[in-house]
C-alpha cells in the first residue's frame, strides 16, 4: 500500500482483542461536488476512535472542515464551518459496505472523502435567504423591482415605453 497522510498502521488491532485507540488526521483536501467545495485552509480534521471487531476495525469520530458553497438561487458564494459524525467498518475481505484493510494498514481517504461529500448539500442556499431573488409569486417582475434595484438596472426598462399608457 502506498503510504499517505490518510494511512494508519493498525497492526495492534488486526486479529487481536485490543483496547480502542485514538487517531487524529489533519490534511488539506481538494474535495467537492458541483456547488460546494471543501476548503484547503484550514485543513480537514478528523478525530477518530479505532476499535477492534472480530470482523475488522470500527472507525468512529468527528470530521470538521470549512466549505464554500455557491447558492443555487442567486449564485452568491458563502462559507461555513461543518462538522459531521462518521462511522465506518474496515475488513480484510470487505463487502460492499466496508473498506479494505491492506495487511496492517488502512487508508482512511476513501472513507473520509465519502463521508465528507455525503454531508454536503446538493442544492445549497444562502443561510439568510437571497436578497436579490423574488420569493413571492404575486411579484410582477416587469414593474415590481427588488428594493436594491433601480429602474436603470432593469434590462427591460426600455420596453416600458412600448406599452400603451395605463398597462
Amino acid at each position: 500500500m502506498t503510504s499517505s497522510l490518510f494511512t494508519i498502521n493498525v497492526a495492534d488491532l488486526v486479529g487481536r482483542d485490543a483496547p480502542a485507540r485514538e487517531a487524529h488526521i489533519e490534511v488539506p483536501v481538494d474535495w467537492g461536488v458541483e456547488l460546494s467545495k471543501i476548503q484547503r485552509d484550514p485543513p480537514l480534521t478528523a478525530d477518530l476512535t479505532l476499535s477492534h471487531l472480530p470482523s475488522g476495525i470500527l472507525v468512529r469520530g468527528m470530521l470538521r472542515f470549512r466549505v464554500e458553497h455557491t447558492c443555487r438561487r442567486c449564485l452568491t458564494h458563502y462559507r461555513e464551518e461543518a462538522s459531521h459524525h462518521v462511522t465506518g467498518l474496515f475488513e480484510v475481505d470487505p463487502d460492499e459496505e466496508a473498506y479494505p484493510i491492506d495487511g496492517v494498514e488502512i487508508d482512511l481517504e476513501p472513507f473520509l472523502r465519502d463521508e465528507a461529500l455525503l454531508a454536503l448539500p446538493l442544492l445549497p442556499e444562502c443561510p439568510d435567504g437571497c436578497a436579490t431573488v423574488v420569493t413571492t409569486p404575486e411579484t410582477d417582475l416587469n414593474t415590481d423591482l427588488p428594493d436594491q434595484a433601480s429602474e436603470v438596472d432593469s434590462p427591460f426598462a426600455a420596453l416600458r415605453d412600448l406599452l400603451p399608457p395605463g398597462e
